[in-house]
């Protein structure tokens, strides 16, 4: 479970920086086509972000409880 949260997460990681940049290149360029890829990549990002959180939070969830030893 861990490398596939690892592997989702970087994948989150890098599609918000994606928008970060196609937005940046709209506000400069302001292009049809990169307008159109980052909507359609901005649905991507929220999918893959939404499930990187649920995926984590059920990993984090499911650990077995830690005693304390006070």
């Amino acid at each position: 479970m861990k490398p596939f949260v690892m592997i989702l997460g970087f994948l989150a990681a890098a599609l918000i920086i994606g928008q970060l940049v196609m937005g940046q290149l709209i506000l400069t360029n302001h292009d049809p086509k990169i307008m159109k890829a980052h909507q359609h990549s901005g649905y991507a990002t929220v999918v893959v972000s939404l499930i990187y959180i649920t995926v984590s939070l059920i990993a984090i969830a499911s650990q077995p409880k830690r005693e304390s030893h006070g």
